[in-house]
């Protein structure tokens, strides 16, 4: 049995990202005046296709820097207490439960709203009594619901929707298709379908200065 695995919840001011008409131009959206943010959060759910759901309770915890120019950045994100099917404790290190990850980003805007496309690492983990071990990789667009475009804030909430199943609520950008996607391999290497993955969950991170969106 494959074992998918919440993740990468937030990353750092996340996005709201609409589908948007191939070769229609898109705006940069720029943070200013954030060079680093934290976060803490709980839950999270994680769901490939024909696969159960896997659940990260928390507290995970999000801390990133953004480039400057305010339109790129980094993030990590450990999540905490990973189980598959409730109680099959997940990890990606030595750590019981413990999932680590790290993502690029870029701040976009679609439709006259703030969103990020986030590009996780490779992230490989197993769970405790299952032998075979889980590759998640991809990209993600999310959902920057506070503060709105021209708002000025020291946090930012965001948020992820896989619409409860393995696939993403946003999917699109200038007309290219992102979404995540899972592989389950076995003791002996063999590798099997690769297939799509859908996260859902939501955090507020925090900054020491207000920073501003500007989507123009």
């Amino acid at each position: 049995m494959s074992k998918k695995m919440m993740l990468l919840a937030l990353a750092v001011v996340s996005a709201a990202a609409f589908a948007l008409p191939a070769g229609a131009p898109a705006a940069e959206l720029h943070l200013t005046n954030v060079t680093k943010f934290s976060g803490t959060f709980n839950g999270g759910t994680f769901t490939a296709q024909e696969e159960p759901t896997f659940e990260c309770g928390g507290p995970n915890h999000a801390e990133g820097a953004v480039s400057a120019g305010g339109t790129t950045g980094t993030i990590s994100l450990d999540y905490t207490s990973c189980r598959a099917l409730g109680f099959f404790e997940c990890h990606s290190g030595a750590t019981a439960g413990t999932i680590k990850t790290a993502s690029t980003f870029h701040f976009i805007t679609i439709n006259s709203k703030p969103g990020i496309l986030l590009t996780p690492e490779h992230t490989t983990f197993t769970c405790a009594g299952i032998a075979n071990t889980t590759t998640v990789t991809g990209n993600l667009i999310g959902t920057i619901t506070s503060p709105k475009c021209g708002g000025s804030s020291s946090e930012m909430s965001i948020s992820f929707n896989s619409n409860s199943g393995p696939t993403q609520e946003h999917k699109s950008y200038t007309g290219v298709s992102y979404n995540l996607t899972s592989q389950t391999v076995t003791p002996e290497g063999v590798g099997g379908t690769i297939k799509e993955a859908g996260l859902t969950s939501a955090a507020t991170i925090k900054s020491t200065t207000v920073g501003t969106l500007d989507c123009t």
